[in-house]
């Protein structure tokens, strides 16, 4: 998604003689495709605060993500480099890890879908003499917990990366085996929040997260890269260089006044049900004002009012969807982000539970 520019003021920052300049688009998910640039500078000096947050001596990096994404380039060419480390590409769902990571010391550079590869070869990764796994793209899945979890006792050590096509890495956290005891985002060494910190932790307010960094990139009708930029994320800060992050504005909604975190009830289903997908479209409602949409992917139909008992047992007081819906699938870009604009095309005849009359749905 394309972020929006609040406040902004622009500075020219030459490149240096011979910096070449690289593309990349935003996913496209909820919009038309953006090109971004950033140059080559910028991805090696990435690498290097990467690089500060894994441990010495890595072999071998086995690359989950596409190389045309920012976070796949980075951890596909120019992390191995820094690292001194061979590097495998792996754009499909192997039955095993290569051969080549045999007796070798590997970083994993993980997508969401990757860890439910990964979920499927515990046995040959307990056999590697260390593994470490960098998460990027997108938010850690109940997959996660059950890999850190069942590795816990190798040393496996996994960290999580924040941040976005526009920004680059904003910070990084540990993921720990027990998933209620997610630390707070601390930002890399060379980003800093836009503002002053508040006064103290009692005092801090829920607000957009906005930051500064020398790998801002830049898109047409730009002449450089921002002074700053504001991310559609919501935190708390927690010090003058940590977050716990809130939500994404896209993913909260307030439904009769109650205030409800999508990502949440799409990750309560996903823990009810194995091998259920779902996702959770913030919509616009006439009564309401704010509402939300429930699509789900399964082998056969759940029907609404199972759903909806589900949703009840797992989460306290929930806001029910106004409508539930079974898809064919959940068409999501290579990132695994979820492309709501052909999400509707996908819906099953006869699984429709929109009431006549409602609001088209209003992408955000």
């Amino acid at each position: 998604m394309t972020e929006a520019i609040r406040e902004t003021t622009f500075e020219h920052v030459p490149a240096e003689r011979g910096d070449r300049e690289i593309r990349f688009h935003t996913s496209g998910s909820t919009s038309d495709p953006v090109v971004w640039w950033r140059t080559e500078s910028q991805l090696r000096a990435e690498a290097d605060v990467l690089a500060r947050e894994l441990p010495h001596g890595i072999d071998q990096v086995v690359n989950f993500a596409p190389t045309e994404h920012l976070f796949g380039r980075i951890t596909g060419e120019f992390l191995p480099e820094k690292l001194s480390a061979e590097v495998v590409h792996l754009d499909h769902e192997p039955a095993r890890l290569p051969d080549s990571v045999r007796g070798k010391r590997v970083l994993l550079a993980c997508l969401p879908s990757s860890w439910l590869i990964l979920r499927r070869l515990l046995s040959q990764l307990r056999d590697l003499p260390a593994v470490t796994a960098l998460h990027g793209t997108g938010p850690t899945v109940g997959a996660t917990d059950e890999v850190v979890s069942a590795l816990q006792d190798t040393g496996f050590r996994a960290t999580e990366v924040f941040g976005s096509t526009e920004t680059g890495g904003i910070a990084c956290r540990r993921i720990c085996p027990d998933h209620s005891d997610r630390q707070a985002w601390t930002l890399l060494p060379d980003v800093e929040f836009h503002e002053s910190t508040p006064e103290s932790d009692d005092a801090a307010e829920r607000e957009w997260l906005a930051v500064r960094s020398p790998r801002l990139g830049y898109c047409s009708g730009m002449s450089a890269p921002p002074d700053h930029w504001e991310l559609s994320d919501l935190v708390y800060r927690k010090g003058p260089r940590s977050f716990e992050f809130e939500g994404r504005g896209s993913d909260l909604v307030k439904v009769n006044g109650r205030r409800l975190d999508l990502t949440l009830v799409a990750e309560a289903l996903r823990t009810a049900l194995t091998g259920i997908d779902v996702v959770c479209l913030p919509v616009h409602d006439s009564v309401r004002g704010e509402h939300y949409e429930l699509f789900y992917q399964f082998h056969r139909h759940l029907g609404r009012e199972w759903i909806l008992d589900e949703l009840r047992a797992t989460i306290d007081d929930p806001a029910l969807p106004r409508a539930v819906h079974k898809v064919r699938r959940i068409p999501r870009t290579p990132t695994g982000k979820v492309s709501t604009v052909q999400l509707y095309a996908q819906i099953e005849p006869d699984t429709d539970t929109r009431p006549q009359g409602h609001d088209i749905p209003v992408l955000p």
